[in-house]
């Protein structure tokens, strides 16, 4: 049921995970996350706010805004998107999977499963689905946009499916244009623009004993995109990472957040990994 906004308790307990994710990422801190909110749950979005706290989106359309990790507990607002797709009572019509914070923290683009579709929420003009025709007929209810970034600053916005078979540029006209992706190992979790303007991907793989996670940079090829894998995390068999934020240190490295979904039953994890950009791609290997 939709409830009104509060503050939360949220603790992070440290962890110390065991492994090297590979590559230029170096994983400085790792903390699990609870609440005592039920909507803390389901986290598959992440973003940095201009004054530097951390807000996730769940998968039932709540935003769930923190500092980042101190020590002990730390309050959270925990509040539901004001409107969606469907009755805002059941959850297969509020399944928000990805989502794109204005730079001002002021307004927010999300992208739903189920009832594929855009919105748009701003502070002061309220909600309103925006006029992209999503080409979901085949879709699946439950396979739909898991990411969501620029293609560049002011640029075309670029969905990735699920599946990690296609992108969609969405640019002027209502209906996004196909283009081909190639190199998934895996499902598509979430995408994040650096602030150098590269694409980093988290790609989810399946397999006998679980789920790996890795990271991946989005490259242009031909008319359409890549997929290259430059990390792998070590995470647990069960854990899941849906959401990917980032931004600039003033030594010029990139800090990547992540935090995972934990469908109600597993841990939420929230990693913070540095992410090393202070090379050109082919002196960092990229």
């Amino acid at each position: 049921m939709p409830q009104p906004e509060r503050v939360a308790r949220l603790t992070l307990e440290p962890l110390e995970l065991r492994g090297e994710a590979g590559g230029q990422v170096t994983i400085t801190d790792a903390w699990t996350l609870t609440a005592d909110d039920v909507r803390v749950m389901g986290l598959s979005a992440l973003a940095v706010l201009p004054d530097r706290r951390l807000q996730a989106l769940s998968d039932s359309g709540a935003l769930v805004t923190f500092a980042r990790p101190g020590s002990g507990a730390s309050p959270a607002a925990v509040s539901d998107l004001p409107d969606g797709p469907g009755y805002p009572t059941f959850k297969k019509y509020r399944d928000s999977e990805a989502m794109i914070v204005d730079p001002d923290g002021r307004g927010r683009l999300v992208a739903f499963e189920s009832r594929h579709s855009l919105w748009r929420f701003n502070s002061n003009a309220g909600a309103k689905r925006l006029p992209v025709v999503l080409p979901s007929a085949r879709w699946s209810r439950n396979k739909g946009i898991e990411a969501m970034v620029e293609e560049r600053s002011g640029g075309a916005l670029l969905l990735l499916h699920e599946g990690g078979r296609f992108a969609l540029r969405v640019g002027d006209s209502s209906r996004p244009e196909q283009v081909p992706l190639a190199g998934a190992t895996g499902g598509i979790a979430d995408a994040v623009r650096l602030p150098n303007g590269r694409i980093v991907v988290a790609v989810r793989e399946i397999g006998l004993l679980g789920l790996t996670n890795k990271l991946a940079w989005l490259e242009r090829l031909g008319r359409g995109y890549r997929l290259r894998n430059f990390a792998t995390l070590p995470l647990g068999p069960f854990d899941n990472v849906e959401g990917l934020a980032a931004e600039r240190e003033p030594d010029g490295r990139t800090i990547l957040w992540a935090v995972t979904d934990n469908d109600g039953w597993r841990r939420t994890l929230l990693l913070r990994m540095t992410l090393d950009t202070t090379k050109a791609p082919a002196r960092a290997g990229a």
